[in-house]
């Protein structure tokens, strides 16, 4: 019988050498227009809130922007620059002669089946996150599951106009107040880098206080989101206006030129109001309910 571990190399490899063919395809097709932009190192890490308040994306064009998405579509490890933690993200369009339609899509597909194949192998496993960390980590040494769980987007319709756009997203969860105050009973013990207990504890049981003192028998957090970048596709014919996310360049076949909108820069503009519906900012606990 074939181990777990035997067939998700199996299949990585497989993807590997897919992707591979992919990219020297692309590389040789007809080349009518490549966008792509490039995100600064700290984008999407959540650790330091500055690092994602300002982005300011840089634009390349061209064979160098191809040569980049190509670079994104076969990157499963972290780039060097960029915290292992967050998955690296390159948005941007290629658009190729639609005489190379059907077999890049037949490529694409090929490629997304294999993701689709090892994320399912993985999951299936019914293992913690810990052992499935491992299954991934003994076929590619440091991936990021999620950079191997990405699909190649593309679409075959004539398209109009690409439009790159920012999403500003929150995670949100309501968590029983008892269950909260366990967690910051547990949180006193446990301070932060640079501080001792006797500084953190008074810290900790004010925010105990503010929790024990809300009526509701639950607590509701709003932790945001790294900010995604995303691309709305309009198209020529009857197709309906679809939007992606913008982890990885967009593959489209059309000969006309295509109205870009570019990516602007990303201005985190969050009032003083927002920050106010906060009860304890550390948590991002709400202070309604």
């Amino acid at each position: 019988m074939v181990s777990l571990n035997t067939e998700i190399a199996f299949a990585y490899k497989q993807l590997v050498n897919s992707t591979n063919l992919l990219n020297k395809s692309l590389l040789e097709a007809e080349l009518i227009h490549a966008q792509c932009y490039k995100l600064s190192a700290v984008a999407g890490d959540m650790s330091d809130s500055s690092g994602w308040e300002f982005l300011n994306p840089s634009v390349y064009t061209g064979f160098t922007a191809l040569s980049m998405a190509t670079g994104a579509f076969s990157r499963f490890t972290p780039d060097y620059q960029h915290s292992p933690k967050y998955p690296f993200r390159l948005p941007g369009i290629i658009q190729l002669n639609p005489v190379h339609s059907e077999h890049i899509s037949e490529l694409v597909s090929q490629c997304n089946q294999l993701k689709l194949r090892i994320k399912g192998l993985i999951n299936s496993s019914k293992l913690d996150q810990m052992k499935k960390r491992e299954l991934i980590q003994n076929a590619c040494p440091n991936a990021i599951a999620l950079q191997i769980y990405r699909l190649i987007k593309t679409t075959s319709s004539p398209v109009r106009r690409v439009g790159f756009t920012w999403c500003n997203k929150n995670s949100m969860r309501t968590i029983k107040k008892s269950e909260f105050l366990d967690y910051l009973q547990g949180s006193k013990n446990n301070p932060p880098a640079g501080q001792t207990k006797t500084e953190w504890a008074p810290w900790v049981n004010k925010e105990i206080d503010l929790i024990k003192s809300k009526t509701s028998d639950y607590v509701k957090v709003k932790r945001p989101l790294p900010i995604v970048p995303k691309l709305n596709v309009s198209f020529t014919d009857n197709t309906k206006t679809i939007m992606f996310y913008g982890h990885l360049p967009v593959i489209v076949f059309t000969e006309e030129p295509i109205k870009i909108t570019p990516l602007s820069s990303y201005i985190d503009k969050k009032s003083t109001k927002q920050l106010n519906d906060y009860l304890i900012k550390r948590l991002y606990v709400l202070s309604e309910i």
